[in-house]
């Protein structure tokens, strides 16, 4: 009376080698997990570029192509070239990232540059992988 019968048992490997077969490649292209952790990690750079715009007073531009990323200040903080290297919050200079390998990088409208009040220059979007990085123009709102 208790127990499992043959057909419990049949069934319960046939979804557990459905479930292997699917999932199971997954954990080991890395491939999938690096182009979340550089969507992630670009995502915050772009985040911490706006709010280091608006606590430092200086207009920060965020560069976003098929290289990476990279975080730089205007020479004089409020306008001209953007030749400063930016300080990440650890102590980084600069305070860029390189594109994994196997990551893929589409059509980007980036660079983007944040004024003293954390306003975007203009709407920019990139797509890393199956991640899409998103500006708004008006708000500024990152996502």
């Amino acid at each position: 009376m208790r127990g499992f019968t043959l057909v419990e048992l049949t069934m319960v490997i046939v979804i557990i080698g459905i479930l292997a077969a699917v999932v199971g490649p997954r954990f080991f292209d890395r491939q999938v997990f690096d182009e979340r952790l550089f969507y992630e990690e670009s995502l915050a750079a772009v985040r911490y570029a706006q709010k280091l715009a608006v606590a430092s007073g200086c207009r920060i531009q965020v560069s976003l192509d098929g290289n990476g990323y990279r975080l730089r200040r205007a020479d004089n903080c409020t306008s001209g070239a953007y030749g400063t290297e930016v300080q990440g919050p650890d102590g980084q200079i600069p305070f860029a990232a390189s594109l994994p390998n196997g990551v893929g990088f589409a059509a980007s409208t980036f660079p983007v540059v944040f004024d003293s009040l954390g306003r975007p220059s203009a709407a920019a979007s990139a797509t890393l992988g199956g991640f899409t990085i998103s500006v708004t123009a008006d708000t500024g709102m990152v996502q």
